[in-house]
């Protein structure tokens, strides 16, 4: 997550010493809705919050990945709105400000659930995570937050490749590309994108996306649960 390239702008004299910014500029952003929904941001003239979070430094994309509370001391806290109308809090850091204060912290095994809805229901990318990285986010949770995930790491790696698709069109998974674009991801509970088959549409449908999307994109195979319903 955090680009090599940037490393030389952070500096630490021990580990029980905060991390000191010594670029020109750093510039956090993180989604509002980690505040708003799950409490797990508070803003005052510090910043405590889910060290999950894109940043660009001195105009470097990169970002982090640590699954535990942090605090920070940016320059300056604005709320801004993203791209994709995603509301945000951006911290901006310049030379000398506290980046992290401590980066010993407490085991929060909640924390897990909350980065699991937002960054793979929800379908909230991180611009720094590449492709091959997705999958690490749970290995890299267990380290933080104590959970124990009782699947094979390959688990992972399915439900990413499974998500993960073509930017041009959603039905083609990234891995069946060129893989030269950006990916995009689409939600877990996507009916229109993530189902395969006629039935698992409309059956898992809540409104009538899935319907339209079994009307207008036929599988080319049947599923056996199909065959056995037209049995």
């Amino acid at each position: 997550m955090v680009d090599p390239r940037v490393l030389g702008k952070f500096s630490q004299k021990d580990p029980s010493s905060p991390v000191i910014f010594t670029g020109d500029q750093c510039v956090v952003t993180i989604l509002q809705k980690m505040e708003e929904t799950y409490n797990c941001v508070e803003v005052s003239d510090k910043v405590t919050t889910i060290g999950v979070f894109d940043m660009v430094v001195d105009g470097i994309q990169s970002g982090m990945f640590l699954v535990g509370r942090i605090e920070m001391h940016p320059s300056n806290i604005e709320r801004v709105v993203g791209e994709d109308n995603t509301p945000l809090i951006q911290l901006t850091f310049k030379k000398g400000d506290i980046f992290i204060k401590s980066t010993n912290v407490v085991v929060e095994s909640k924390l897990a659930f909350y980065v699991w809805l937002e960054y793979i229901k929800f379908a909230h990318t991180l611009k720094a995570m590449t492709y091959e990285q997705q999958a690490e986010m749970f290995d890299r949770m267990r380290l933080s937050t104590g959970i124990t995930f009782p699947v094979d790491h390959v688990v992972y790696e399915v439900i990413m490749a499974h998500l993960s698709r073509s930017q041009d069109d959603f039905a083609i998974p990234y891995r069946n590309t060129d893989m030269k674009k950006d990916f995009v991801r689409i939600k877990f509970g996507d009916v229109a994108h993530a189902a395969k088959s006629t039935s698992a549409r409309i059956i898992g449908a809540y409104d009538k996306e899935g319907i339209v999307t079994a009307l207008v994109n036929a599988p080319e195979t049947n599923s056996q649960i199909e065959d056995l319903l037209r049995s």
